[in-house]
């Protein structure tokens, strides 16, 4: 089977408007296939009629102890996987200037948010993940990753307002709630925090065949509504925020939220 093959099998079409997570160590275990042909074949199906965006996280936050990286739009690297970093370099591609949360854009979307876009809510309120669910047709593909590397997650969190919605629980690593770039300094109404969790919401989704994995060889994949993921995940998170921390002991910003807050 042709890697297009496989993103039309699993229902990607033109004009859809998607949001990326991906493992191209996972892709190109059953695919020979290049990062840049990932991002090709990614382009090909949706159009430009459509839109897609990936993740290019840098987390560049202010620390109190006085060691933190700066963001640079053009040049600092994404740190959440190499298909973000090709893709953010790939022609007619632009950057969101959020310091800690910025995404690459592709397509439509250009024309409703452009390299300004950087909101106090990284991923809340007025965020790409805010654009994304107030559009018909829209989609979360995941190609060989699982829940935890669902950014929509925080944008839930931060919709359904689970107790710690708008608390750090990074003060273990000095970190402040504010994005630094070589524009200056944000502040920030919220700081994202730890995603493991989110594959308690996974598995919910799977036990009530909300959702389907994709198989082919090693690689399993995602094609979700963004509707769906919003009107399941309000309720999820509503009523078994507890489910989205890790065990206890294994993860200090989920510990310290589960001190303040359960």
């Amino acid at each position: 089977m042709k890697f297009d093959d496989y993103l039309f099998q699993i229902g990607l079409r033109e004009k859809q408007k998607i949001i990326v997570h991906s493992s191209f160590k996972r892709i190109s275990a059953a695919f020979a296939i290049s990062p840049d042909e990932v991002i090709n074949s990614l382009k090909d199906i949706v159009t430009s009629n459509g839109s897609i965006i990936f993740p290019t996280f840098t987390y560049c936050f202010k620390k109190s102890a006085g060691d933190y990286e700066i963001f640079d739009p053009e040049n600092s690297k994404s740190k959440v996987g190499l298909l973000s970093e090709t893709f953010r370099l790939s022609e007619g591609v632009i950057r969101t200037s959020s310091p800690t949360h910025s995404f690459a854009l592709w397509g439509k979307i250009k024309n409703d948010i452009d390299e300004t876009n950087s909101p106090e809510s990284p991923l809340g309120r007025e965020s790409v993940l805010d654009w994304l669910t107030h559009q018909q047709n829209s989609f979360v593909l995941m190609l060989g990753t699982d829940f935890s590397s669902l950014s929509y997650g925080h944008y839930l969190e931060v919709i359904s307002k689970v107790p710690w919605f708008d608390f750090s629980p990074w003060d273990y690593l000095n970190v402040l709630p504010i994005g630094v770039s070589i524009n200056g300094e944000q502040k920030l109404k919220e700081i994202p925090g730890c995603a493991k969790g989110f594959v308690n919401f996974e598995k919910y989704l799977l036990d009530k065949k909300f959702i389907k994995k994709h198989g082919y060889k090693s690689l399993s994949s995602y094609f979700i509504k963004i509707q769906l993921l919003f009107d399941e995940g309000i309720k999820y998170f509503q009523t078994h925020y507890d489910k989205l921390l890790c065990p206890i002991g294994s993860c200090q910003a989920c510990d310290s939220r589960r001190r303040k807050f359960l």
